[in-house]
């Protein structure tokens, strides 16, 4: 008995790829003294800004928050 094996012709090469983002994505916890950011997290915020990917920042606290957000938007 002999054995056949079926051949494809239009068998495309192999080819490799990769999922990749369109940049790093940053999260930066964003620290806050009486009502001002502390420039280390500024810093932080705009070290994250220039890698080119999308920044998250999250800050905690009482009352104040919603000026913080505001002044970590500028």
């Amino acid at each position: 008995m002999l054995l056949r094996t079926r051949i494809t012709l239009n068998a495309r090469p192999l080819l490799r790829t990769y999922a990749s983002s369109a940049g790093p994505n940053a999260l930066v916890f964003l620290e806050h003294r009486d009502g001002v950011l502390d420039s280390g997290s500024l810093s932080a915020v705009t070290a994250a800004g220039q890698l080119g990917g999308k920044v998250t920042g999250l800050i905690t606290g009482g009352p104040e928050i919603k000026d913080m957000v505001e002044k970590a938007k500028k």
